[in-house]
């Protein structure tokens, strides 16, 4: 009986562990990503997970939006409130978010590209080889449509 217990905490850890790293949906099935976030942010790019970043690097993004890695994103305050309000309800660091993202990552940076994040430099460099990234359907490793395509659903299982 002992090790049909221990057989069923370890299914179950496993289950949890699968995490951002592996198999999953990263927008909750029940909230999803708010829609003027997607609105605004998915005219341009897919609406990335809010989990992926500390709350930190979404108001340094959001703080900085007339020069947006080279665009012009400014937003009005009233345009822009409730996208600021769900980034921090659910940033790595929220308490909707996911703190193993922020593993690695010392409190005195401040990432804004989700591709400089540890967790997604592990995950990637294991996979694909860095070249890829420069393949004209690709162009950059924030093009995550190119290998994912659920990844404007927040999914990005590794076969998709």
């Amino acid at each position: 009986m002992r090790k049909v217990w221990a057989g069923l905490f370890a299914g179950a850890v496993a289950l949890l562990g699968v995490g951002v790293f592996g198999t999953q949906r990263v927008f909750s099935a029940n909230a999803g990503p708010d829609a003027a976030y997607v609105k605004e942010c998915s005219a341009c790019h897919i609406a990335f997970p809010a989990q992926y970043l500390p709350k930190r690097s979404w108001e340094r993004i959001l703080g900085s939006l007339d020069k947006h890695f080279g665009e012009n994103a400014t937003l009005s305050p009233t345009a822009l409130a409730p996208i600021k309000a769900y980034l921090d309800a659910h940033a790595a660091d929220s308490a909707m978010g996911n703190p193993r993202i922020l593993r690695d990552v010392p409190a005195s940076v401040t990432p804004i590209r989700i591709t400089e994040m540890p967790f997604w430099t592990r995950a990637h460099a294991k996979l694909i080889a860095r070249k890829a990234f420069d393949a004209p359907k690709v162009k950059s490793g924030a093009n995550c449509i190119a290998c994912h395509r659920g990844a404007a659903n927040g999914r990005f299982e590794d076969d998709d």
